[in-house]
C-alpha cells in the first residue's frame, strides 16, 4: 500500500470519530458541524449518508466546501487550487458519495464519464446550503461556482453595456482623427 494511501485512510478513520467545523464564506458566511452522519447548520441538521466522508481541506472557507467517500485504494483524487472543484478517478468501478455544503447562491454541478460520455449527475437530496450526489462509476467530477446572471444585476449590466459602447465610440473618434491628422501632413 502506497504511503500516501494509508496517511489518508488514518486521516479519514481519525476524521470519522471527531467532528469537523466547515466554514462556507460566500454571500451568506456560516459555519457548519459534521459529526458521524448528522450535518448541523445553525441549529439545523441534515442527515448524511452513512460513510466515511473525507472533507478537502484546501475548500474550507471558500464558496462550497466538498465532502466525499470513494474507495480509497483504487482511485485518485485531484483537485484545482484556485476553485472548489475536484475529480476522482478509478482503475475499477466504485461507489462515489458527495456532500457538498455551500453557499446558498453558489450552483454545484457533478459530472459522471469523461469526454462525449459525460454526463450531469443530480443530487440525491438537496436543500438551498447542501447536496448530496450518489453514484457508480470510473470517473466523476464536481465543481462549484456561481451563475453570471445571478451574481450581475440589470443595473450593472446596463452600466457595463453603456461603458463599452462609450469606449467604442471614442475609439472610432479617435481613430478618425488620427488618420485626419496624417492625411493633413502628406499633402
Amino acid at each position: 500500500m502506497p504511503r500516501g494511501a494509508l496517511i489518508l485512510l488514518v486521516a479519514v478513520a481519525l476524521a470519522s470519530a471527531q467532528s469537523v467545523v466547515l466554514v462556507v464564506n460566500g454571500t451568506t458566511p456560516f459555519k457548519a458541524v459534521a459529526k458521524d452522519s448528522v450535518l448541523s447548520i445553525n441549529g439545523s441538521e441534515v442527515a448524511l449518508p452513512q460513510k466515511r466522508l473525507y472533507w478537502i481541506p484546501d475548500y474550507n472557507g471558500t464558496y462550497t466546501v466538498f465532502g466525499i467517500d470513494y474507495p480509497y485504494l483504487q482511485c485518485q483524487l485531484g483537485t484545482w487550487p484556485n476553485q472548489p472543484k475536484f475529480y476522482v478517478t478509478c482503475s475499477t468501478g466504485s461507489d462515489f458519495t458527495v456532500v457538498a455544503v455551500k453557499d446558498p447562491k453558489a450552483r454545484v454541478v457533478c459530472y459522471i464519464g469523461r469526454g462525449s460520455r459525460k454526463e450531469v449527475l443530480k443530487p440525491a437530496a438537496a436543500t438551498p446550503t447542501v447536496e448530496i450526489y450518489q453514484t457508480k462509476g470510473l470517473y466523476i467530477e464536481c465543481e462549484a461556482g456561481y451563475s453570471a446572471v445571478a451574481s450581475a444585476p440589470s443595473t450593472l449590466l446596463g452600466i457595463l453595456a453603456g461603458i463599452t459602447s462609450a469606449s467604442a465610440t471614442l475609439l472610432l473618434v479617435m481613430s478618425v482623427l488620427l488618420l485626419r491628422s496624417l492625411f493633413k501632413k502628406e499633402h
